[in-house]
């Protein structure tokens, strides 16, 4: 039998299971280790959100300059760890390495430098900066006076970066050939968006409704939930070591690879990763095509717009919330809505983009965040002038109508990110010639990352200082906030009508092939 007709399926098993019986073994493990990465990743993600919004002298205005100050040199710092640890240890030792220092991180703070974070924490140092530094630096002030906080909210954000992307994914390429990846790798995607289901659950559990009896001795409620949770951390991660383990030795070590040399895995996949290309490099390609320039602004638009959003909705909730315990469960109620939602537009994205087209199904993204934010701004703006409307109508006051708002508004387009926007915009690349697509791709996610993240990041911090606090640069931000929704939905418009153009013609081409073909 010819490996085409093998990879052959039938209908519902290639939508739902595209696996070989000889494959089973390999997938269903490898789901289940980054279903335990992305669930250790959901809990931490909410709790360094908490921690860094409810320490003494901070606030959402510390954000932006964490992601700058504290995760650029993070992320540069990890990736040079991760090169000089792969020249003296095997790629297996590695991962044990890194997991195990992260594991051990999260027990310290928790059991140690959260406990004595008064006297650890540069409170003179604080002080004295406050009082040479405009109010604008206060975000930069809180960063170094918490800094136990703020590394923190590092090595839990460097935990997608170094587990997630450079080890588990680093690891699944080598081991995956590319006929098996292009069937497989959805599924694991599917994991992905089903761990924070779980997430948000356990950390639901272990936050309210779960007491380690070893733990009775800590009096302190916020400290008590954060050993239980990083205990859960730690129970998980030494569940992906044990998986990883048994796949190195019961997979790999018997199908007769070897993953810390490159294999024949991946030196398939090696030519099928996308280019490097500098920021500069990235503007100058997609500039000289009309087909990618509205693609572009698309990704630039959903980074713009969800660090926009994401520092300002927190800010609502640094002042609604009083108790850190709210704000988390809250929090984590989000993320299990999102894993929800997102798992169910994934399944539906296919018939979506089939019946109603890729234009709607493009456009729901940024519709969803427009309108939402409509709500947001206006019950911030006009808080007096709604309360009593508010209160009649919800129940609620204009602050609490803010926060839910703005809470949905994170919760869909979180979903929509991970169910259609980035299925939406890979099919968009597809009508293009192999060349620009790879080149075309590269492109666009780097500049998305460059300008998108980092750009909305240092434009918060440059209105932070001008005017002094993240409330006084909300009117600013939301004028920015609109002009790049509108950007983006112009951009879906003019890029849905090239792509029905290309695809319709790829179609007329295809058909009119077959015509000339003798019957």
């Amino acid at each position: 039998m010819s490996n085409e007709n093998k990879d052959q399926f039938g209908l519902l098993r290639s939508i739902f299971w595209p696996v070989h019986r000889s494959e089973v073994k390999k997938v269903l493990s490898m789901l289940l280790l980054l279903f335990l990465l992305c669930v250790s990743y959901g809990v931490l993600r909410n709790l360094k959100d908490t921690i860094i919004l409810t320490a003494k002298h901070s606030g959402a205005e510390v954000i932006p300059f964490i992601k700058v100050w504290g995760m650029l040199p993070g992320v540069f710092l990890a990736t040079w760890v991760y090169t000089r640890l792969r020249r003296y240890f095997k790629k297996e030792n590695v991962f044990y390495i890194l997991i195990g220092s992260f594991i051990a991180y999260f027990l310290l703070f928790a059991f140690y430098l959260y406990p004595n974070c008064e006297q650890l924490h540069l409170e003179k140092m604080g002080s004295w900066l406050s009082s040479v530094l405009p109010p604008g630096f206060q975000g930069f002030i809180a960063l170094v006076r918490n800094w136990t906080f703020t590394s923190f909210y590092v090595i839990s954000e460097l935990w997608s970066v170094v587990v997630l992307f450079l080890l588990y994914w680093g690891f699944a390429n080598d081991i995956t050939r590319v006929k098996e990846a292009k069937r497989t790798y959805g599924i694991l995607n599917i994991g992905s968006n089903l761990a924070p289901i779980m997430g948000g659950t356990l950390a639901l559990t272990f936050s309210h409704s779960l007491s380690l009896p070893f733990l009775s001795s800590i009096t302190d409620h916020w400290n008590h939930t954060i050993c239980q949770l990083m205990i859960l951390v730690a129970v998980l991660g030494f569940a992906s070591m044990a998986v990883y383990y048994w796949i190195n030795r019961s997979i790999i070590h018997r199908e007769g690879q070897e993953v810390s040399t490159p294999s024949t895995a991946t030196a398939e996949i090696t030519p099928s990763k996308k280019p490097r290309l500098s920021l500069r490099e990235s503007i100058r390609y997609i500039i000289r095509s009309p087909y990618l320039v509205p693609l572009a602004i698309i990704v630039l638009g959903y980074n713009i717009s969800i660090n926009f959003t994401d520092v300002l909705w927190k800010e609502q909730l640094k002042r609604f919330f009083t108790d850190p315990n709210e704000m988390l469960e809250h929090m984590n109620k989000i993320t299990v809505g999102i894993g929800i939602l997102a798992t169910v537009g994934g399944v539906f994205f296919s018939l979506m983009v089939t019946r109603l087209g890729w234009t709607f199904t493009a456009i729901i993204t940024p519709f969803v965040m427009t309108t939402l934010a409509v709500g947001f701004f206006t019950f911030m703006f006009c808080g007096d002038a709604l309360m009593a409307v508010s209160s009649a109508l919800f129940g609620l006051t204009p602050l609490a109508m803010t926060v839910y708002c703005g809470s949905i508004q994170n919760c869909l387009s979180k979903a929509s990110k991970y169910s259609v926007f980035d299925a939406t915009k890979e099919l968009a690349f597809l009508p293009l010639d192999p060349d620009s697509k790879l080149k075309g791709k590269a492109a666009i996610d780097g500049l998305g990352s460059g300008i998108g993240k980092s750009g909305s990041s240092l434009t918060y911090q440059g209105l932070i200082i001008l005017l002094g606090s993240v409330a006084l640069s909300t009117p600013y931000i939301a004028g920015i906030l609109f002009v790049v929704l509108l950007a983006w939905i112009v951009c879906v418009f003019s890029l849905g009508k090239q792509f029905k153009k290309m695809t319709t013609g790829e179609q007329v081409a295809a058909s009119a092939q077959l015509a000339e073909v003798p019957q």
